[in-house]
């Protein structure tokens, strides 16, 4: 090469190095402020995986506020900032998700030592995801002169492109029924609907209430029917008229217990501490009723323990008492009494000396079914496989397998004698919070199930009356 050809080469490998240094701030700039914070909704996006999550565009241009300041703020600030823009993203994303108002949700944090995150594949993948991402943000956000030239217009040119596709593909009906969406919604409980809330306590009978875990309404009218099976066999049918149909919800669990229990839509803690006379387990409580609370998980966890008596509940069993009897436990994250093992307990619950000759009110408030569900713990088997079988996700198709459980002991306990025959609500608290796009699809928006077992000697009920589809 000749000395004029080496000066050349020189001059363009030096005119081309402020563009190198330019495209490497942007790609730093970039994937620490969009791409890497970002990564599960760009999933969301692709064919690669079922994800579904609700629009996040606030975290999405904070995300891209932080990298913005990293260009001239030191990075002993950018960590904190970085953290909390994060912790915002996963509470505003999960309480979207599950339903729940960002208040019951860091209550869920407090006792949050009763969950096996890890107990579960999919959450311990979340937790991990989160971390990886987050060390890889703060890597690309570490050098301010690596992102000194980068420019800014850009990143946030791509954020609003990214945060507007996001919004499109992720708005959904399904992330509209959080506790705090429903604040100003008139309370239509399924105890209302049904009539049941009328006709408890009204003769004296014994009363049994099931609130089921996730027991959304699904569209498929053959996988209701696959689910609620049990409460149509004749043995059952000879001596309880079946009614059916959907209820609108907002919210978590503790919101469906206030709105069939209480006939509100106050937050458990607000509503507690003030008149709880109108509750049910308190008005049966003043018609002489004995009354009582079964769950399969921690009693501590969102304060049932303490604020089940406060509602009218004589007693409770929690998870522990439970398991200590039946000897085993079920669940991933959410390990507790296995409620396919609760009929007798339920039964022997309601008959107990404590009760005398009072008549009885029994709650049960089921467990299993929570998301994530744990594999192969159903007794019910619904030939799931890989592809879900008749229900066509695998998540779902385990879930109902649960909920046929649940089925199944409401109805060995509406046909045992020690329960006298009792009127009987099934209802969902929420539909199920899946992580699928498909598998929540398959659910009704707003609705939850609800079944109503109504005694056929009951005052006012003609013998013979077919079951019926109603709802609100």
């Amino acid at each position: 090469m000749s000395a004029i050809e080496g000066v050349a080469a020189s001059e363009v490998s030096q005119g081309a190095a402020p563009l190198v240094r330019f495209a490497r701030a942007n790609a730093r700039l970039i994937a620490g402020g969009l791409l890497i914070p970002n990564l599960l909704s760009l999933l969301t996006m692709t064919s690669l995986v079922d994800i579904g999550l609700p629009p996040r565009t606030e975290a999405i241009l904070l995300y891209a506020s932080v990298a913005a300041l990293a260009r001239s703020v030191p990075f002993a600030l950018i960590v904190p900032l970085f953290v909390v823009v994060l912790g915002f993203d996963i509470v505003r994303t999960l309480s979207l998700m599950f339903g729940v108002a960002p208040v019951e949700f860091l209550a869920a944090i407090d006792r949050a030592q009763r969950i096996q995150f890890f107990a579960s594949p999919l959450y311990a993948t979340l937790i991990m995801a989160v971390a990886i991402t987050m060390v890889a943000t703060l890597a690309c956000l570490r050098r301010r002169a690596a992102l000194a030239g980068a420019s800014v217009p850009a990143l946030f040119v791509l954020t609003a492109g990214f945060a507007a596709l996001d919004f499109v593909g992720n708005v959904s009906p399904h992330y509209h029924f959080g506790a705090t969406m429903g604040r100003d919604q008139p309370v239509r409980s399924a105890a209302d609907v049904s009539g049941f809330a009328a006709a408890a306590g009204a003769d004296g009978r014994n009363v049994l209430v099931v609130m089921v875990e996730s027991l959304g309404f699904l569209r498929d009218p053959a996988a209701r029917a696959k689910v609620s099976a049990p409460l149509y066999e004749a043995t059952l049918s000879r001596d309880y008229v079946v009614t059916a149909g959907h209820a609108g919800y907002f919210g978590s669990t503790t919101s469906g217990e206030m709105r069939e229990l209480c006939n509100t839509r106050m937050f458990y803690q607000d509503y507690v501490a003030t008149d709880t006379a109108g509750c049910l387990p308190n008005r049966l409580a003043r018609r002489g009723y004995a009354t009582v609370a079964v769950h399969g998980f921690a009693g501590g966890m969102f304060e049932r323990e303490q604020w089940y008596p406060t509602i009218g509940f004589d007693r409770a069993l929690f998870g522990d008492d439970l398991i200590r009897t039946t000897g085993r436990a079920c669940g991933g994250a959410f390990r507790g009494a296995c409620d396919a093992d609760l009929a007798p307990l339920i039964a022997a619950a309601s008959r107990a000396p404590a009760a005398g000759d009072k008549p009885r009110f029994t709650y049960w408030l089921t467990l299993n079914s929570h998301v994530p569900i744990a594999p192969a713990e159903a007794a019910a088997d619904f030939q799931c496989g890989d592809d879900g079988g008749e229900f066509g996700r695998l998540d779902v198709c385990r879930m109902a397998e649960l909920w046929r459980d649940v089925f199944d002991v409401t109805a060995r306990l509406a046909r045992d004698p020690a329960m006298g025959r009792p009127e009987i609500l099934i209802v969902g608290d929420h539909a199920p919070p899946l992580w699928s796009k498909r598998g929540r699809a398959q659910f009704e928006p707003g609705r939850v199930a609800w079944y109503r077992l109504q005694p056929r000697d009951a005052a006012g009920t003609r013998i013979g009356q077919s079951a019926v589809e109603a709802d609100d």
